[in-house]
C-alpha cells in the first residue's frame, strides 16, 4: 500500500497487542509499593470514583477495558 507516495508497512498483525480486560486495582496507599512518585499515569475521575493507569503498563497494552461504577470505559494510550 502507498499513501501520498510513501510505502505503508505493517509491523504487527492486526490485534497483536492484547488489551487489559480485567484490571486489578489497588488503593492509592498501596501503590507506593510498586510505583514511583514521579511515574506518569493516565487518570479517569467521574466525580465519585477514580482510576489510575500507569503509562509504562499502557505502553505494552495500549488499552484497558474497565468500569467506573456501572459505566464501561476504555482507557487508551
Amino acid at each position: 500500500m502507498v499513501i501520498d507516495g510513501d510505502p505503508m508497512m505493517r509491523l504487527l498483525p492486526r490485534d497483536a497487542i492484547e488489551s487489559v480486560d480485567d484490571p486489578v486495582m489497588v488503593p492509592a496507599s498501596a501503590a507506593g509499593e510498586f510505583m514511583r512518585d514521579e511515574e506518569m499515569i493516565l487518570g479517569v475521575y467521574d466525580g465519585k470514583q477514580a482510576r489510575a493507569y500507569s503509562t509504562w503498563h499502557l505502553d505494552r497494552h495500549e488499552i484497558v477495558n474497565d468500569h467506573l461504577g456501572e459505566t464501561p470505559i476504555a482507557a487508551t494510550w
